[in-house]
């Protein structure tokens, strides 16, 4: 009667996760607007304006969906319904910052039996910079000076504290993760032996299977990271923003902390140096920048990368002292593709061409860097858990039993590929002095995209935005 009842709890104990996989399978996936029909519909002429119009009616509670929203309104020139989905964005990620720093228990850690697609989504360190950079751009758009000064200084401030932040959301997760894996492998109905949960325990931390997963990211991470957290755009905007606003000291400061960042790395810096020097002497001008006027060029390039499953086996060192190898599924990176490799700007007497000042793979990817050994101690967390409870069913149940197992552990055993799907691949700058209105945007292959009218008498700002290779050439442009 005892072993009867030990198969039913076991067998209960499975038919909810597979009720729990079945929802999975149905649910659509959060921020899904940056993976839908719609999105490819956005490459197409008018296509972004098309779609924004729609989002007011279609609005889902979800930060990713909101950051994708807030692009996808920006690139269709609605400021403020791009200024609405950001606001609504920063609330969401306001929220997980005041929970980590409050050190409140954080729920998302059930995902040890499930996997970690059954969790909120956790707002990810560049995306909140990003957020305050794209507000701030759509309030200079709007010509609200005091309102874009606020939202460039919330994206510096963010940079400033990530480090400490980062340490704190990572140490609270790790204890978490821990105590919770214990506390399922001592569950009354996927009850294992002592000898069993001390090899379990021993195989999360073991190095071994540590270094097999690694050698799989070699290539990923072959990379020089940024320093910690920055994103060198968000930089370069906030200076070009306090030139624009005409605190030049504040600007130097900026554009000198930015070429720090980039001088040994980015095509850019030169350029960089450049803005620099400008912002230096009209400081120490009593006549401020003088006569001369400008245009700088802000090109979003291509498509970022997108967040893929990478599934391998690993050697897992339980239940006897035999190699056991399972299946585990881990997120990874495939580059998205570029638009042009520069544009060509030109007037009628010098031509200069945009040089990547960012690179918004490289943000994505050192962030994702130093996550990756605590995604890692989840995965295989949630592996070794689902392994113990496959061979406790195989042992109890028998070829049923077994059956449920390796079904239960194939469909729970997924890698978190949600993301912020509409970022570019790369911000790249160029500054143009303008001796005449009329200034033209080509292409490295010397077709013309734009031809953009501006008044000499006026500095001036002109972002331009192209998702793909011959696709819509997006711009807008602000003069001060």
């Amino acid at each position: 009667m005892g072993e009867f009842m030990g198969k039913k709890s076991l067998y209960g104990f499975l038919a909810g996760m597979m009720v729990l996989t079945g929802c999975a399978g149905i649910m659509p996936s959060a921020g899904n607007l940056g993976n839908s029909a719609d999105y490819a519909s956005v490459q197409k002429a008018g296509g972004y304006k098309k779609l924004a119009k729609q989002l007011t009616k279609q609005e889902k509670d979800d930060l990713l969906w909101y950051l994708d929203a807030g692009l996808v309104s920006r690139y269709a020139q609605d400021f403020n319904q791009s200024i609405y989905f950001f606001d609504k964005s920063e609330g969401k990620i306001k929220k997980y910052d005041e929970e980590i720093l409050a050190q409140k228990f954080l729920a998302n850690t059930g995902a040890v039996l499930t996997n970690d697609t059954f969790m909120d989504y956790r707002p990810k360190i560049y995306e909140g910079i990003m957020v305050n950079t794209y507000k701030g751009m759509d309030f200079m758009n709007q010509q609200d000076v005091a309102s874009a000064r606020i939202e460039f200084n919330r994206a510096l401030e963010r940079q400033r504290r990530a480090k400490e932040f980062f340490a704190k959301e990572i140490e609270r997760e790790k204890h978490e993760i821990k105590k919770e894996a214990d506390k399922k492998l001592k569950k009354k109905n996927v009850s294992i032996d002592p000898h069993q949960r001390k090899q379990a325990k021993k195989t999360i931390t073991n190095k071994k299977t540590e270094d097999v997963i690694m050698q799989k990211y070699s290539n990923l991470f072959a990379f020089k990271p940024y320093p910690d957290f920055v994103n060198p755009f968000a930089s370069y905007m906030s200076g070009l923003y306090f030139i624009s606003a005409g605190d030049y000291a504040k600007a130097a400061d900026i554009l000198k902390e930015t070429y720090g960042m980039i001088k040994d790395d980015e095509p850019a810096a030169p350029y960089v140096k450049e803005d620099l020097k400008y912002a230096l002497k009209a400081a120490s001008s009593l006549h401020g920048a003088g006569k001369r006027r400008y245009v700088w060029i802000i090109f979003s390039d291509g498509e970022g990368p997108k967040k893929i499953e990478k599934r391998f086996n690993i050697p897992l060192f339980l239940v006897t002292n035999k190699v056991y190898y399972a299946g585990i599924a881990l997120p990874s990176f495939k580059e998205g593709p570029r638009a042009y490799r520069y544009l060509s700007i030109k007037n009628k007497t010098t031509v200069v061409k945009t040089k990547q000042v960012a690179s918004m793979d490289k943000v994505v990817k050192t962030e994702f860097k130093k996550r990756f050994p605590l995604i890692m101690t989840r995965a295989i967390t949630r592996t070794v858990t689902q392994t113990v409870i496959s061979y406790e069913l195989q042992k109890r149940g028998g070829t049923i039993g077994g059956i449920l197992g390796a079904v239960y552990s194939l469909t729970m055993n997924r890698a978190d590929t949600r993301q912020w799907r509409m970022l570019p691949k790369d911000f790249q700058i160029a500054r143009l002095e303008l001796k005449e209105p009329s200034v033209e945007v080509f292409t490295p292959s010397n077709r013309k995209l734009v031809r953009l009218k501006l008044d000499p008498r006026k500095n001036h700002i002109v972002f331009v935005r192209i998702p793909k290779k011959n696709g819509e050439v997006i711009y807008s442009e602000v003069a001060f």
